[in-house]
Formats: structure tokens, C-alpha cells, sequence
């Protein structure tokens, strides 16, 4: 599938491909996980959360719509949960919630589950404020 091509999104999947929310670094974060999955995908995700509260989640990726409509997603699911919640988010959360996606990019949903992961975990050991 070209990256282009978002014919077998959901509308709600290309909706997040074209139009991604939550991208880019936050400027304040206690949490922060960076993956480059086996595709060769590099996705970020930063956490701003406080009493172990998501209060704000943002991503960036260097791949193509299936990355961004999956890290969107990911960020727009665990903004307000609690961290511990944010950290269980999966896969198949991110899939369900895109409504449709082509199988051969169903890794992207699974680099971004993993990244938030990464992120969750780094608040719990540090959580100690950074600057982008």
C-alpha cells in the first residue's frame, strides 16, 4: 500500500492520517518513550501528567498515514485516563477505534501501543518535569 493510498481506511482513519491530533512535542512533559519498530517507523510520544493523570499526550513519527492515524489515535484514547489505564492501551484499542485499517499496516497500531508504553513507564520511574 503507498502511503498515499488510504483507500482501505475507515473515514475515521483517514480523517487521523490527513489531519493527525495531539502531533508534535509538547514543550513541558514528565513522560517520553521513542521506538523504531521492525518496519523501520520511528514514533515519539510525551506525556504531560499530573497525580498520575493523563492530562495531555502528543506523538510524532517519521512514516506515513498509517503511523500518524495510529499515534492520533493513541493520543486522543488515554488523554484524561489514568497512566496506569494509558499504559494498557493495545493494539486492537487502537485498531477499534480507527474503525478499518489495511492489515499490512496494522503494525503501526502496535508501534504506537508499544511507544505510549514506553512513555507511560518513563513517568512512573521518573516523572520528573523536561523541557523540549
Amino acid at each position: 500500500m503507498e502511503c498515499s493510498d488510504h483507500g482501505q481506511f475507515s473515514e475515521t482513519a483517514q480523517d487521523h492520517a490527513r489531519n493527525p491530533r495531539n502531533h508534535g512535542p509538547l514543550t513541558h512533559f514528565n513522560g517520553h518513550g521513542r521506538i523504531t519498530g521492525p518496519c523501520g517507523d520511528t514514533m515519539e510520544f510525551w506525556l504531560y501528567a499530573r497525580n498520575s493523570q493523563v492530562l495531555k499526550a502528543s506523538f510524532d513519527t517519521d512514516g506515513c498515514g498509517s503511523s500518524l492515524a495510529c499515534g492520533s489515535m493513541a493520543a486522543c484514547l488515554v488523554e484524561g485516563k489514568p497512566v496506569a489505564v494509558a499504559a494498557r492501551l493495545s493494539q486492537q484499542d487502537i485498531l477499534k477505534a480507527l474503525g478499518g485499517f489495511p492489515r499490512e499496516s496494522e503494525h503501526c497500531a502496535l508501534l504506537a501501543a508499544n511507544t505510549l508504553r514506553a512513555a507511560c513507564e518513563d513517568y512512573r520511574l521518573h516523572g520528573t518535569w523536561r523541557l523540549k
